[in-house]
């Protein structure tokens, strides 16, 4: 069994479109264990994305990435660091593939809705900055985060 880290950035909590968007990773066969919403830190947004410090758009990145909650969640499921890449898509919209997560809400490179783990050394630093070893399991009745994604239909 594998995971990975995933990270719904602000413009898809704006949106609204957070449960729409975790139903899709579930219904590939991956398996969310864990989620907790939070806001964004310049130390968490730094440790996330070292490889675009130097980049000329990333202080509007930061900005865009403090600028609202976020969604983060660990999923389980076999090759999954590569599964969630797959349905996440391309990080340009309009270059991901048909029915991939961004290429369906993306609107932008920047405003792309999600994020996921490039490999397994980013796995472990993403994982490391929001979950302890012994986190709740968000399965567990007692989730207060899970529950408003809940399906209460009988």
């Amino acid at each position: 069994m594998e995971y990975s880290f995933g990270l719904l950035k602000p413009d898809c909590l704006k949106r609204g479109i957070e449960k729409e968007v975790l139903a899709l990773v579930e219904s590939s066969g991956l398996r969310i264990v864990v989620m907790k919403r939070v806001r964004l830190t310049k130390r968490q947004i730094d440790a996330i994305w070292p490889s675009c410090k130097r980049e000329d758009f990333y202080e509007d990145m930061v900005e865009f990435s403090i600028s609202g909650d976020c969604i983060v969640f660990i999923v389980e499921g076999e090759n999954a660091i590569n599964r969630l890449k797959d349905i996440v898509g391309h990080y340009e919209p309009s270059m991901a593939k048909e029915r991939t997560i961004r290429h369906l809400f993306g609107t932008s490179a920047r405003e792309n809705i999600i994020h996921s783990s490039e490999d397994e050394e980013t796995y472990k630093r993403e994982k490391a900055l929001f979950f302890r070893e012994k986190q709740k399991s968000a399965r567990d009745p007692r989730s207060h985060f899970h529950s408003r994604f809940r399906d209460h239909s009988p």
